[in-house]
C-alpha cells in the first residue's frame, strides 16, 4: 500500500503543478484531516489517504476543459489506471473507488473510509484554514464571482457533511464564513 500511496500523491501533486488546481494546500489539508479522522474512528488510514489524494486528482484538467461536473468520473478513470497495476486486493481497490465516487456525499456510504473522505473534503471550504487558502488562490477571479463561488461551495460542503463530530467542529467556522461572505455581498 505504501507504494500505491506514493503513486497517488505523485499523481495528485502533478495535477496541481500542471494545472494549478486544486490548491496543493487543499490536497494536504483534506489528506491530513482524513488521516486524523480515520485514526479516531478506527478506519483504514491507508485507504482514506489514497482516497483523499485521488478524489480530485484531475479536477484541474476538468476545470480547464469546462467539465467540472465530470471531475469525479475523470478522477476515477485516472485512479483506475493506477489501481489496475497495483498489488492491492480487489476489496482495497473497490473501497478506494468509492472514496472517489462518494466524496461529494451520498445517502448511504459504501464504507466508513468513503464517508471520511467526503467529510475531509468539506474542510477545503468550510474550515477557516481551507477558506483562506481558497480566497488567496482564487483572488484573481472577479470579486463578485469569487463571493458567489465561495458561498456556493460552503453551502454544498455543509450539506455533504455526515459525521456529527465534524459538523460540531465546523459549524462555528461555517457560520463565520457565511457571515463574512454576506458582508462581502453588500
Amino acid at each position: 500500500m505504501e507504494d500505491f500511496i506514493k503513486e497517488a500523491r505523485r499523481l495528485a501533486y502533478s495535477e496541481v503543478e500542471r494545472t494549478n488546481m486544486p490548491v496543493k494546500a487543499h490536497v494536504d489539508l483534506s489528506t491530513k484531516i482524513a488521516k486524523k479522522l480515520a485514526k479516531e474512528l478506527g478506519a483504514n488510514i491507508d485507504i482514506v489517504e489514497a482516497g483523499t489524494l485521488l478524489m480530485d486528482c484531475v479536477i484541474g484538467q476538468a476545470l480547464k476543459e469546462n467539465r467540472q461536473k465530470d471531475h469525479i468520473k475523470m478522477s476515477l478513470d485516472r485512479a483506475n489506471e493506477l489501481l489496475v497495476n497495483s498489488s492491492l486486493s480487489e476489496i482495497e481497490r473497490e473501497n478506494i473507488r468509492h472514496c472517489i465516487l462518494e466524496h461529494h456525499g451520498v445517502n448511504k456510504f459504501y464504507s466508513l473510509e468513503s464517508e471520511i473522505c467526503c467529510n475531509a473534503d468539506c474542510y477545503r471550504f468550510i474550515s477557516i484554514k481551507g477558506f483562506s487558502f481558497a480566497v488567496r488562490y482564487l483572488r484573481d477571479m472577479p470579486f463578485s464571482d469569487l463571493v458567489v463561488l465561495l458561498n456556493d461551495k460552503a453551502n454544498e460542503k455543509w450539506n455533504a457533511l455526515s459525521l456529527d463530530m465534524v459538523k460540531k467542529e465546523l459549524e462555528p467556522q461555517y457560520k463565520t464564513i457565511l457571515e463574512i461572505l454576506e458582508e462581502l455581498k453588500k
